[in-house]
Protein backbone atom coordinates (compact mmCIF):
# COMPACT_ATOMS: atom_id res chain seq x y z
CA UNK A 1 0.00 0.00 0.00
CA UNK A 2 1.26 3.10 -0.92
CA UNK A 3 0.78 6.20 -2.37
CA UNK A 4 1.67 8.43 -5.60
CA UNK A 5 0.26 11.52 -6.44
CA UNK A 6 -0.14 15.57 -5.42
CA UNK A 7 1.62 17.07 -2.75
CA UNK A 8 2.13 19.83 -0.65
CA UNK A 9 4.74 21.28 1.82
CA UNK A 10 4.27 23.87 4.57
CA UNK A 11 6.53 25.18 6.66
CA UNK A 12 5.92 25.48 10.45
CA UNK A 13 7.79 28.56 12.23
CA UNK A 14 11.01 27.80 14.24
CA UNK A 15 10.02 28.37 17.46
CA UNK A 16 12.57 29.21 20.41
CA UNK A 17 12.54 26.45 22.78
CA UNK A 18 10.75 27.21 26.38
CA UNK A 19 13.26 26.75 28.57
CA UNK A 20 12.65 25.40 32.51
CA UNK A 21 15.45 25.56 35.49
CA UNK A 22 14.97 23.56 38.36
CA UNK A 23 16.46 21.41 41.02
CA UNK A 24 15.28 17.82 41.52
CA UNK A 25 16.09 15.48 44.47
CA UNK A 26 17.67 11.83 44.32
CA UNK A 27 14.80 9.12 44.85
CA UNK A 28 15.92 6.48 47.10
CA UNK A 29 14.52 3.51 45.52
CA UNK A 30 14.91 4.78 42.13
CA UNK A 31 11.25 3.64 41.30
CA UNK A 32 9.07 6.18 39.55
CA UNK A 33 6.00 7.06 41.18
CA UNK A 34 4.50 10.65 40.27
CA UNK A 35 3.03 10.71 44.07
CA UNK A 36 6.36 9.90 45.98
CA UNK A 37 7.95 13.60 45.55
CA UNK A 38 11.13 12.43 44.29
CA UNK A 39 9.28 14.16 40.88
CA UNK A 40 9.05 17.42 39.43
CA UNK A 41 6.16 18.42 37.71
CA UNK A 42 5.99 21.28 35.08
CA UNK A 43 2.81 22.02 32.91
CA UNK A 44 3.04 23.04 29.69
CA UNK A 45 -0.38 24.49 27.97
CA UNK A 46 -0.93 23.06 24.30
CA UNK A 47 -3.38 24.28 22.10
CA UNK A 48 -3.47 24.03 17.89
CA UNK A 49 -0.48 22.12 17.35
CA UNK A 50 1.46 19.83 14.90
CA UNK A 51 3.78 18.93 17.67
CA UNK A 52 5.48 18.62 21.05
CA UNK A 53 8.76 18.08 22.20
CA UNK A 54 10.77 18.23 25.11
CA UNK A 55 14.43 17.41 25.70
CA UNK A 56 17.03 17.38 28.44
CA UNK A 57 20.12 17.09 26.99
CA UNK A 58 23.53 15.72 28.92
CA UNK A 59 24.81 19.33 28.90
CA UNK A 60 21.88 20.46 30.57
CA UNK A 61 22.10 18.25 34.06
CA UNK A 62 25.42 17.79 36.40
CA UNK A 63 28.03 14.76 35.02
CA UNK A 64 27.00 11.49 36.71
CA UNK A 65 23.02 12.48 36.58
CA UNK A 66 20.84 10.47 35.68
CA UNK A 67 17.28 12.11 34.95
CA UNK A 68 14.32 10.94 33.65
CA UNK A 69 10.95 12.14 31.84
CA UNK A 70 7.56 11.43 32.10
CA UNK A 71 5.25 12.83 29.88
CA UNK A 72 1.37 12.70 30.52
CA UNK A 73 -1.42 14.00 28.43
CA UNK A 74 -4.15 16.35 29.24
CA UNK A 75 -6.52 13.18 30.57
CA UNK A 76 -3.42 12.00 32.54
CA UNK A 77 -2.81 9.13 30.31
CA UNK A 78 1.54 8.31 30.36
CA UNK A 79 1.79 9.48 26.95
CA UNK A 80 5.89 8.54 26.48
CA UNK A 81 8.81 8.77 28.87
CA UNK A 82 12.10 8.95 28.44
CA UNK A 83 14.70 6.82 30.63
CA UNK A 84 17.94 6.52 29.13
CA UNK A 85 21.05 5.78 30.86
CA UNK A 86 22.64 8.80 31.94
CA UNK A 87 20.61 12.10 30.66
CA UNK A 88 19.91 12.12 27.36
CA UNK A 89 16.20 12.42 27.25
CA UNK A 90 13.91 13.56 24.04
CA UNK A 91 10.57 12.94 23.57
CA UNK A 92 8.42 14.16 20.51
CA UNK A 93 4.90 14.22 20.27
CA UNK A 94 3.14 14.59 16.90
CA UNK A 95 -0.67 16.14 16.61
CA UNK A 96 -0.63 16.76 20.75
CA UNK A 97 -4.35 16.98 22.17
CA UNK A 98 -5.21 20.67 23.08
CA UNK A 99 -4.75 21.05 27.18
CA UNK A 100 -2.35 21.23 29.53
CA UNK A 101 0.34 18.42 29.38
CA UNK A 102 2.18 17.28 32.41
CA UNK A 103 6.28 16.79 32.12
CA UNK A 104 7.53 15.20 34.64
CA UNK A 105 11.20 14.90 36.00
CA UNK A 106 12.43 11.93 37.84
CA UNK A 107 15.53 11.99 40.14
CA UNK A 108 16.45 8.64 39.14
CA UNK A 109 20.19 9.68 40.26
CA UNK A 110 21.32 12.53 41.61
CA UNK A 111 25.12 12.89 42.48
CA UNK A 112 25.28 14.73 45.77
CA UNK A 113 21.42 14.01 46.69
CA UNK A 114 20.20 16.57 43.89
CA UNK A 115 20.43 18.05 40.34
CA UNK A 116 19.95 21.11 38.59
CA UNK A 117 18.62 20.82 35.01
CA UNK A 118 17.31 22.96 32.21
CA UNK A 119 14.70 21.28 30.75
CA UNK A 120 13.52 22.27 26.78
CA UNK A 121 9.96 22.07 25.41
CA UNK A 122 8.29 23.73 22.01
CA UNK A 123 4.64 23.58 21.02
CA UNK A 124 5.11 23.58 17.21
CA UNK A 125 1.57 25.78 15.60
CA UNK A 126 -0.41 23.40 13.30
CA UNK A 127 -1.33 26.36 11.51
CA UNK A 128 1.64 27.31 8.77
CA UNK A 129 3.56 30.36 8.89
CA UNK A 130 6.28 32.26 10.77
CA UNK A 131 9.65 32.50 9.97
CA UNK A 132 10.24 28.70 8.29
CA UNK A 133 10.00 29.06 4.38
CA UNK A 134 10.32 26.35 2.11
CA UNK A 135 12.42 27.89 -0.95
CA UNK A 136 11.49 24.80 -3.49
CA UNK A 137 9.84 21.51 -2.60
CA UNK A 138 8.27 18.86 -5.25
CA UNK A 139 4.43 19.25 -5.86
CA UNK A 140 4.06 15.34 -6.23
CA UNK A 141 5.17 12.51 -3.40
CA UNK A 142 5.18 9.10 -3.93
CA UNK A 143 5.76 6.35 -1.11
CA UNK A 144 9.46 5.12 -0.69
CA UNK A 145 10.88 7.73 -2.84
CA UNK A 146 13.21 10.44 -2.15
CA UNK A 147 12.86 13.95 -2.73
CA UNK A 148 14.67 17.94 -1.55
CA UNK A 149 12.90 19.93 0.21
CA UNK A 150 15.30 23.54 0.71
CA UNK A 151 14.06 25.64 4.13
CA UNK A 152 15.13 28.47 5.06
CA UNK A 153 14.67 30.73 8.20
CA UNK A 154 15.15 34.11 9.81
CA UNK A 155 15.30 34.86 13.48
CA UNK A 156 16.74 31.94 14.59
CA UNK A 157 18.94 34.10 17.67
CA UNK A 158 21.97 33.08 18.94
CA UNK A 159 22.09 31.14 22.48
CA UNK A 160 19.05 29.69 21.56
CA UNK A 161 17.72 26.09 20.60
CA UNK A 162 14.88 26.16 17.81
CA UNK A 163 12.38 24.13 16.33
CA UNK A 164 9.98 23.70 13.75
CA UNK A 165 8.28 21.67 11.50
CA UNK A 166 7.41 20.78 7.41
CA UNK A 167 4.12 19.38 6.91
CA UNK A 168 3.48 16.98 4.43
CA UNK A 169 0.13 17.08 3.24
CA UNK A 170 -1.70 14.88 0.13
CA UNK A 171 -5.52 14.73 -1.11
CA UNK A 172 -6.93 13.40 2.18
CA UNK A 173 -5.07 15.22 4.73
CA UNK A 174 -1.73 15.23 6.40
CA UNK A 175 0.82 12.59 5.38
CA UNK A 176 3.59 13.16 8.33
CA UNK A 177 6.12 15.84 9.82
CA UNK A 178 9.62 16.49 8.89
CA UNK A 179 11.35 18.24 12.32
CA UNK A 180 13.68 21.15 11.29
CA UNK A 181 16.16 21.57 14.26
CA UNK A 182 18.47 24.81 14.79
CA UNK A 183 20.40 24.68 17.61
CA UNK A 184 22.22 27.87 18.05
CA UNK A 185 22.97 27.54 21.67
Amino acid sequence: FGYSGSYTAAAHGLEPAMVTTDNVVQDPDQEFDPGDGYSNWHLIPVSGAAHFRVAIPPEATEPDADLDVYVFDPDGNLAASSTSGGTDELIDIALPMDGTWYVLVHGWAAPGGDSDYDMYSWVISATPGGNLTIDSAPTAATTGATETIDVSWTGATGGQWHLGAVSHTGPDGLMGLTLVNVDNR
